[in-house]
């Protein structure tokens, strides 16, 4: 029995660590693990959302359901890599949102053309998206440069 507990508890403290709480946690790595976390969800609410359709799915928005279903691991894994304070990921994560940012711009037009930005929370969700994943792509692209420059600075010291 003790055994299992420990397992649970090492599962628990992978994806929820508790030193995400700590002070001197870096921000950025608690704003965009979260934000990996519910991009995960969305997207599992992209692809269910995709499903209740009717059927046959426009060409593009089959090529948004495969995207989004092709993109719940790595955002989860991202999600996991920033909350446990893995700085190495961060290149990844960046490209993530980098691939992400284009892909969430196409899919917010074709939710406009489609008239299905009229409702206001509707609107305010899917801009408030985008918001977040540019907000996270400048702050990642930030802290990797200023790690870049502390990196570098060490070497010549």
């Amino acid at each position: 029995m003790e055994k299992l507990m420990s397992e649970t508890e090492s599962w628990t403290n992978r994806w929820f660590p508790q030193r995400r709480f700590d002070v001197h946690f870096p921000l950025v790595l608690w704003l965009a693990g979260l934000w990996f976390y519910l991009k995960t969800f969305l997207y599992i609410c992209y692809v269910y959302m995709f499903g209740l359709e009717p059927q046959p799915l426009p060409v593009d928005s089959m090529i948004e359901v495969v995207y989004f279903a092709l993109m719940i691991i790595p955002s989860l894994l991202l999600g996991m890599a920033m909350w446990n304070d893995r700085r190495r990921y961060i290149v990844p994560a960046i490209g993530f949102l980098a691939l992400d940012t284009p892909v969430l711009i196409f899919h917010i037009l074709r939710l406009s053309e489609a008239g299905y930005l009229d409702a206001g929370l509707t609107s305010v969700l899917e801009l408030g998206s985008l918001t977040l994943n540019v907000i996270s792509f400048a702050w990642l692209m930030g802290s990797y440069v200023k790690l870049r420059e502390d990196s570098g600075r060490k070497n010549f010291s």
